[in-house]
C-alpha cells in the first residue's frame, strides 16, 4: 500500500517535470565526460617536470603539478559526485534538483576552481593550458538553474568569478595588469550569464509543461462533460421546449456557458490573436441565444499588440451589430493570417441585412469598425443587401 502524505508533496518532489528529468540525465553523463577530461589533465600534469622550463611557459604544453595530493582528491571528489547524482537520476530524480543537492555541487565547483591555483605551479592561472576544473562549474550551474530560477543562478555564477580571483592569490601570480583583472570580471559576468540562462531555460520548461498538463486535463474534462452533462443539457432541453420553456431556456444557457468555458475563450488566454478574438466575441454575445462560430488560424502573426486588439475590437462590435441591428441567429467569425503575417477577418451573419449605401453610419460601423482598423493602418469592407445578411470583412494592411 502506498501512503500519501496529508500534507501534499514535498518541494523537491514538485519541482520535478518530466523535461527536467532529461536534462539531469544529460547533465549526469556530462559529469562523467568531465571527470575523465579532468582525470586526463591530472595525469599529463603529473608527468612533467616541475624544473622542466617548458613546463610553466605560457606557450609551452602546460604546467607540472605543485600539490599531487589535493589534485588527486579533487578528481575523488568529483568520481564520487558522478556516482552519486548518477545513482540518484536513476532512482530519484528529485534529488538532482533539489536545492541541497545544487549547492553542494556549486560548492564543490568553486572549490575547484578556487584550488586551481594552488595544485599548480606558480604562472598558471592565466596560462591556455587547461584548467583543474575543466566544465565543471557550467554543470554545476546548469544544475543551480534547475533548482533556484535564474536569479539565484546568476549570483552564484558570479562567485565562479571570485574563486578565479582566489586562485590566482593561491598561485602567488603577479604582478596584475589591467587585462588580468578584465579576465577575472568576464569570467564572472559568463558564469552569470551562464546560470541566469540555465535557470530561464528551465523555468521555461516547467512553464510550458505545467499548459500542456492543464490543457490536458481540461480535453479530459470536456470529453467527461460531453458525453454526459452537455449531452444531458441538450436532452432536457429538447424534452422540455413545450412544456416548461423556462426550463429549456435554463438548460440551453447552461450548456452554452459550458462551451464557452470548455472550448471557447475562456480556456485560452488573452495574450495571442486567437485569444484576443475569442474573448471579445465572448463578450459581445455572453448574454444573448445566438450561435456563433469562430475560427482563427493562426500560422504566425506579424501583427503587433495594437494591431491585434484594433482587428479583435472590430470583429466584437461586428458581432455586437449583427445581434443587435440584424437580430442575427446564426454568426460565423473567421479570422487568418496570411503568409506575410497580416490578419483577415470575416464576421458573416444571416440576419436581415442592409444596404451599406443607404444604411445610416453611426449604427456602430464608423468609430467602433471602420476608425478603429484605420487607426492602425487598416481596412475594411461591408458586404450586404436588405433580407440577405451582412458580412464585414477587415484586413490589418
Amino acid at each position: 500500500m502506498t501512503s500519501v502524505d496529508a500534507a501534499g508533496p514535498t518541494p523537491d518532489a514538485a519541482r520535478v517535470f518530466p523535461t527536467g528529468v532529461t536534462l539531469v540525465r544529460a547533465l549526469a553523463a556530462a559529469r562523467w565526460l568531465t571527470w575523465l577530461w579532468m582525470l586526463g589533465v591530472v595525469v599529463v600534469a603529473g608527468n612533467r617536470d616541475v624544473d622542466d622550463p617548458l613546463a610553466n611557459d605560457p606557450s609551452g604544453p602546460g604546467t607540472a603539478l605543485r600539490q599531487p595530493v589535493v589534485a588527486w582528491s579533487c578528481v575523488l571528489a568529483v568520481l564520487i559526485m558522478c556516482i552519486v547524482a548518477t545513482v540518484a537520476v536513476r532512482n530519484a530524480p528529485s534529488r538532482v534538483m533539489s536545492r541541497p543537492f545544487a549547492a553542494v555541487e556549486v560548492g564543490l565547483a568553486f572549490a575547484l576552481s578556487a584550488v586551481d591555483g594552488w595544485v599548480f605551479d606558480p604562472g598558471h592561472v592565466f596560462q591556455t593550458s587547461q584548467s583543474l576544473a575543466t566544465q565543471y562549474p557550467l554543470i554545476a550551474l546548469a544544475t543551480a538553474g534547475i533548482a533556484f530560477g535564474p536569479w539565484i543562478a546568476a549570483a552564484l555564477g558570479a562567485l565562479i568569478g571570485l574563486a578565479e580571483l582566489w586562485a590566482a592569490e593561491l598561485n602567488a601570480f603577479g604582478p596584475w595588469s589591467l587585462r588580468h583583472v578584465f579576465s577575472i570580471v568576464a569570467s564572472s559576468i559568463f558564469f552569470a550569464t551562464a546560470g541566469a540562462l540555465f535557470g530561464w531555460f528551465a523555468r521555461l520548461l516547467r512553464r510550458v509543461e505545467r499548459q500542456i498538463a492543464d490543457q490536458r486535463a481540461r480535453d479530459d474534462v470536456a470529453l467527461v462533460l460531453h458525453d454526459t452533462v452537455l449531452q444531458t443539457l441538450a436532452l432536457v432541453e429538447r424534452r422540455t421546449g413545450a412544456d416548461d420553456p423556462e426550463l429549456a431556456l435554463a438548460a440551453r444557457h447552461a450548456d452554452r456557458a459550458l462551451r464557452r468555458f470548455l472550448f471557447g475563450a475562456s480556456a485560452l488566454p488573452a495574450d495571442d490573436l486567437e485569444g484576443r478574438v475569442r474573448h471579445a466575441v465572448e463578450r459581445a454575445s455572453r448574454h444573448h441565444d445566438v450561435s456563433v462560430t469562430v475560427n482563427v488560424v493562426d500560422v504566425g502573426c506579424s501583427v503587433g499588440r495594437a494591431g491585434q486588439e484594433a482587428v479583435a475590437g472590430a470583429v466584437g462590435e461586428a458581432v455586437t451589430n449583427a445581434i443587435k441591428h440584424a437580430s442575427a441567429g446564426s454568426i460565423v467569425v473567421y479570422v487568418e493570417t496570411d503568409d506575410d503575417g497580416e490578419i483577415f477577418a470575416s464576421v458573416r451573419d444571416d440576419g436581415a441585412g442592409f444596404d451599406p449605401v443607404t444604411v445610416h453610419r453611426g449604427q456602430g460601423l464608423d468609430g467602433s469598425i471602420v476608425g478603429r482598423v484605420r487607426a492602425v493602418g487598416g481596412r475594411t469592407e461591408i458586404v450586404s443587401a436588405p433580407g440577405a445578411g451582412a458580412e464585414v470583412r477587415v484586413w490589418s494592411r
